[in-house]
């Protein structure tokens, strides 16, 4: 039985477009959706205020409501909520099983009680130990969109990162793009000559060909994703920045190494200035 697909929720433009995000992606795969609220527990030992039981139940009627509207709008979709008593950052993280994957709205605005915040978001997605995607609420709709696309960078401990990328595309029933984001090396600028355009196309080759090498023991097991592989001259920042405004999935790594309060900076990026969901997995 497929893991649910967990929906930080909060009432918020942002989270619904998460919980819409999440239906859509169940109605592929066939998991179901778990809404999680989060709210700050009562204190143990002390009158319980009217005030606080009204917005327990405000919260309770809210994932109701939720729940049922996208029951109606995607007929067979499993949905069940969960009202989740603590800090959001720490019950989100706990809510979503090994394995699963979490769904967030990317940028909060206050919402219900002003519990999934931008910057909760942000912090769940850089010390989950699962992928965490990112929907942003106000995407293009005449923006052309690649399905999926996935941002890699050459190195070891990669393989969860392409192996969801891949599994998205196969849901999807598309191509899956495959992106690296590659600047000269700094002894071109010192050059009398710099090195000319034959050159930068073999360098730019020698680097599609690495990357192919990298994903080809993955992508054995999805023999009917096709993949395309481009390798673009400019920062990684800037790269990613462009391609979540055109993606439909944006799919990057997070070492698990990093700081827990930062993403990287490429990500960080695409994140706060791309248009398109963006899917954060977690790698060694």
């Amino acid at each position: 039985m497929a893991l649910p697909l967990v929906v930080g929720f909060d009432g918020s433009k942002p989270s619904l477009a998460a919980a819409e995000w999440a239906a859509t992606e169940a109605a592929l795969t066939g998991a179901p959706v778990r809404l999680v609220l989060a709210h700050f527990p009562h204190r143990e030992g002390t009158p319980v205020p009217d005030a606080y039981v009204q917005l327990q139940n405000e919260a309770v009627d809210l994932l109701t409501r939720t729940a049922e509207d996208l029951r109606s709008r995607h007929l067979g979709l499993r949905v069940d909520c969960e009202l989740l008593a603590g800090e959001a950052p720490t019950q989100l993280l706990h809510a979503a099983e090994p394995g699963s994957t979490l769904v967030l709205g990317s940028r909060g605005t206050g919402g219900f009680a002003g519990l999934l915040l931008g910057s909760t978001a942000l912090a769940v997605a850089a010390r989950a130990e699962h992928p965490v995607v990112l929907v942003r609420d106000h995407a293009d709709p005449r923006l052309p969109r690649h399905e999926v696309v996935l941002g890699l960078e050459l190195g070891e401990g990669r393989a969860p990162v392409i192996e969801f990328a891949l599994a998205e595309a196969e849901s999807r029933r598309t191509a899956l793009r495959i992106v690296h984001a590659w600047l000269p090396s700094m002894w071109w600028a010192a050059e009398p000559i710099p090195p000319g355009e034959t050159e930068r196309t073999a360098l730019r080759e020698d680097v599609e060909g690495k990357l192919r090498e990298f994903v080809r023991p993955v992508a054995e097991k999805y023999p009917q994703v096709r993949l395309h592989f481009q390798v673009r001259t400019g920062s990684a920042a800037h790269v990613l920045v462009d391609e979540a405004n055109h993606a439909g999935l944006l799919v990057l790594g997070r070492r698990r190494q990093r700081a827990v309060s930062a993403l990287g900076p490429a990500a960080h990026a695409a994140i706060h200035y791309g248009h398109s969901a963006v899917a954060v997995v977690p790698h060694a």
